[in-house]
């Protein structure tokens, strides 16, 4: 059982990521970044494991792709390459965290690069009425299928000719919802692309149009009539529709993508994007706000979580509008073309590699362990590999050359193994068995209940 160490890792001089713009990938991260966040969310994945019932999150973290798993350090910021990631961003913490910041930062510049353009943004909330006795999949599938009807693909005259009229290009669409004394509450937030600025008499002309189309098509698929305006304040209801100041484009657009702690600030990408992070108001709770209460025991709190599991798991987060890309593309805006997946395994396998685990040692002594993942992750970023090598062998490993092997280029060989009178590596075979024996005890005790896996479209 084997590690492979690369020569360079011995200095651990952090690398260099180009920061997102245009058509550069990824986000730099500050070096010396509070990991706090980061350790609560691995904690939270192991304990959700157990009670979401969900085999991609299961394996996410824990599996390995191929030979082995990379534990890699970035500007101070370690992980993990080579393992599998869920890409969920409903259920997954360090996935959803992951996927949420780059499409935050890339909602960010394409409003401020749309708003260079002299074009115009506003935000639409949509609401629908609701009670506790309503199930989260009733909800989210009228939800869906009165956008069809209004605005999508089924929409009727009126709202063709309000896309003429007001100058609707395009729109960015994200799906949000939470939980209160009234049951489930789901709403879409949408960022319409408009070829001009609005003055304020046009968006209200706007918003009271966009109400009536949501409103007919809510009674058309069979829910309940919303309300326009609030008897208590006035304020807007069925439907909201906001917009920024100049120059507050890029962080309206932030908003979209928003998180659970209440940090974000104003921005379409935020409120789009960050539900990771995000806190609920007047008494509701987020997904991830439910996921710790379930974790803490609340019976109840774990059967919310199970429901919105098998509900969210094929809704799409995020969703732009057939031709928006193609047209911010053909205006000089090169987009992020990577799906979930691929944005949750790069972020965590970016950065220079430590060392190199191979899969059985990684399976046996440390994926089994609770804790033990998060642990060296830790050691690397407080001493890299030199505080890696200390921690393995303080639980009985040893850091040493596997026999019979070449080196990796460009650099030396270590290995790891369990005892100092351990001389030979399992073969293949023994390494795959072991790997379903791990997934194999997994699924005895927590069984994966069912869920809808197709992805929604508009």
């Amino acid at each position: 059982m084997q590690v492979s160490g690369l020569r360079d890792a011995e200095r651990d001089t952090p690398t260099t990521t180009p920061t997102f713009s245009g058509a550069q990938r990824g986000t730099v991260m500050e070096s010396g970044a509070d990991t706090a966040a980061r350790d609560m969310q691995f904690e939270m994945r192991e304990a959700l494991r157990a009670i979401s019932g969900l085999e991609r999150l299961e394996r996410c973290g824990i599996s390995v792709l191929a030979g082995g798993v990379t534990p890699v350090l970035r500007n101070g910021r370690a992980g993990y390459a080579g393992v599998v990631t869920c890409g969920s961003v409903h259920v997954c913490p360090c996935c959803s965290t992951s996927i949420r910041r780059i499409r935050q930062e890339e909602l960010d510049q394409v409003g401020q690069f749309w708003e260079c353009q002299s074009c115009g943004l506003v935000m639409m909330t949509l609401t629908m009425r609701h009670y506790e006795r309503d199930a989260l999949a009733d909800l989210e599938e009228m939800q869906r299928q009165a956008w069809k009807a209004g605005f999508g693909m089924n929409a009727g005259r009126t709202w063709r000719q309000a896309k003429k009229d007001f100058g609707i290009r395009g729109f960015v669409r994200a799906w949000e919802v939470t939980h209160g004394a009234n049951g489930w509450h789901c709403h879409y937030h949408v960022l319409l692309f408009l070829a001009r600025p609005l003055a304020a008499g046009r968006v209200q002309e706007l918003q009271h149009l966009a109400f009536e189309v949501w409103s007919a098509a809510l009674v058309k698929v069979g829910a309940r009539m919303p309300v326009e305006v609030s008897e208590k304040d006035g304020k807007p209801v069925g439907v909201k529709i906001d917009a920024p100041d100049r120059g507050e484009s890029g962080q309206m657009a932030r908003y979209l993508m928003k998180g659970q702690d209440g940090k974000t600030r104003w921005g379409v990408a935020a409120e789009l994007t960050r539900l990771d992070i995000k806190q609920g108001q007047g008494g509701h709770r987020t997904p991830f706000e439910i996921a710790r209460d379930a974790i803490a025991g609340d019976a109840r709190s774990v059967e919310l979580w199970r429901e919105f599991v098998a509900t969210a798991t094929g809704v799409r987060s995020l969703y732009w509008s057939n031709g928006l890309r193609k047209l911010l593309r053909e205006m000089g805006f090169e987009l992020d073309e990577r799906n979930d997946n691929e944005v949750a395994a790069d972020e965590a396998a970016d950065g220079k590699p430590l060392a190199c685990i191979p899969a059985v040692t990684w399976y046996r002594h440390i994926a089994r362990h609770k804790g033990r993942a998060l642990a060296l992750l830790k050691a690397a970023e407080k001493g890299g590999t030199r505080a890696v090598r200390a921690l393995v062998e303080s639980w009985g490993l040893i850091w040493g050359p596997r026999p019979g092997r070449r080196h990796a280029p460009g650099g030396r060989c270590v290995g790891w193994t369990r005892a100092r009178t351990a001389r030979f590596p399992l073969t293949r075979t023994a390494h795959r068995r072991d790997a379903r024996r791990w997934r194999s005890r997994s699924a005895t005790r927590h069984p994966t209940s069912s869920s809808r896996t197709t992805t929604a479209a508009p």
